[in-house]
């Protein structure tokens, strides 16, 4: 990602964040028990965000999500081989916000391999 790119995404990242938080209230739902999907981003696009939209990301293992088996299938490794990620849950993101982070994920170019975001729905 280069500057611009990194900046863009920063800005729509605290929309995100805000429209969230708004829908949350209008909603009268409590995030940590509403959550309605999870997001996980390889550590090239964690090491990106600002500190404080960091304190709200926390490390992710697939390995409790995942089985081994599917690791493998998925992502082509033995599970210990898999790089470092986190994760946020989000709020009843929306079509669009959904299709921004799989742009995003395009601009990732690392040869690990979890290269893109991954997005995980409650049930």
């Amino acid at each position: 990602m280069n500057e611009v790119e990194i900046k863009d995404f920063c800005e729509w990242l605290k929309l995100v964040n805000r429209r969230m938080t708004d829908q949350l209230k209008v909603d009268k739902k409590n995030y940590s028990e509403d959550w309605t999907e999870e997001v996980i981003v390889p550590e090239s696009i964690y090491e990106i965000l600002s500190d404080e939209e960091k304190r709200n990301w926390n490390f992710c293992d697939l390995n409790d999500i995942y089985s081994a088996e599917d690791i493998e299938e998925l992502f082509k490794v033995k599970p210990k081989e898999l790089n470092k990620c986190f994760s946020k849950r989000f709020y009843k993101l929306s079509e669009d916000e959904i299709k921004e982070w799989a742009v995003f994920s395009k601009l990732i170019k690392t040869n690990l391999p979890i290269n893109e975001v991954l997005i995980i729905y409650s049930q």
